[in-house]
């Protein structure tokens, strides 16, 4: 037997398929969020209820959202503005330095002085006393700062280092995920966002990222390159309730979290949380399995 369909047969499938069809949207889209990133934002104190009492300043309290719940997240930040400065009370000579304002990428930030014990850069050379990355050629002269922060609160450190000065970047946005019950303590190893990094390749120019609960990670602009390129794609781990998005900062960006007081301005960040992708598949299938199952029964009865 063959199954023989009549025109009007034909233009109910036609319209079944057409209406799944209609169901799907053209872009993957999701719940959004908007939050604004104060420079004094202490991205250590993410899942605290006070920052800690530093030397130079705290900062403060830095801003969250609550995830939406399931399995298979992405974030991907659709924009982010803003500028902040590092220092705004910084005294002479070193009032020189004031008003080096970056965006959410974080800019190339000059700094010299001759302060007893770890005058930068001259302390922080691969033969200096801490020691540090810069190479000697860079002492007695005022160079740029690079990141190199150890984990705090239970939050991650995070290392970027570029041998070239102007490639360095700090007071960039940076975010962590955490659960309800914030970090436990033992923060997980820290990542590095240089461009010769082995942990995230392709550095700061990532596409995805699969960061850990209470990992550090770097956010920018939130695109691959520098105002520009694709929308990088944030993992969300499956146990993570919340994200933090603040800055890092630090006496030379080095060792821990302090002088946030000083800092000024903010950035502004929309992101948008994605479900799982199988889940629109799954509604797909099960849209389809319906007008498959109405075509057959159809087509059943219309034989000849």
């Amino acid at each position: 037997m063959v199954c023989v369909f009549s025109n009007s047969v034909a233009r109910l499938a036609r319209r079944g398929m057409l209406g799944v069809l209609a169901l799907l949207p053209t872009t993957v889209s999701g719940e959004s969020f908007s939050l604004t990133v104060p420079a004094t934002a202490d991205i250590f104190s993410a899942g605290h209820d006070a920052v800690p009492v530093t030397p130079n300043g705290g900062g403060t309290l830095p801003p969250f959202v609550v995830l939406p719940s399931g399995t298979g997240r992405q974030i991907q930040f659709t924009g982010v503005s803003g500028t902040v400065s590092f220092n705004t009370n910084a005294a002479a000579p070193q009032d020189i330095y004031r008003g080096q304002y970056n965006g959410p990428d974080g800019g190339a930030v000059y700094w010299q002085d001759t302060k007893p014990g770890n005058p930068w850069p001259n302390a922080y050379t691969t033969d200096g006393t801490q020691p540090g990355l810069l190479p000697p050629s860079e002492k007695d002269t005022a160079t740029s700062f690079y990141l190199d922060m150890q984990a705090s609160g239970g939050i991650s450190g995070m290392l970027l280092f570029e041998q070239t000065p102007a490639d360095r970047r700090v007071m960039f946005l940076t975010g962590v995920f955490t659960t309800a019950a914030g970090p436990d303590g033992t923060a997980p190893s820290r990542l590095d966002f240089s461009s010769t990094s082995t942990s995230v390749p392709g550095g700061r120019s990532f596409t995805t990222l699969s960061p850990l609960v209470d990992q550090l990670f770097y956010v920018g602009d939130g695109l691959t390159g520098e105002g520009s390129g694709s929308l990088q794609t944030f993992f969300v781990p499956d146990e993570a309730t919340h994200l933090y998005l603040g800055l890092i900062d630090g006496s030379r960006f080095i060792h821990g979290p302090d002088f946030y007081d000083n800092n000024d301005g903010s950035f502004s960040a929309q992101l948008v949380v994605v479900p799982e992708p199988t889940c629109l598949m799954l509604g797909l299938i099960g849209a389809v399995g319906v007008i498959v199952c109405a075509r057959s029964q159809v087509a059943r009865f219309g034989m000849s």
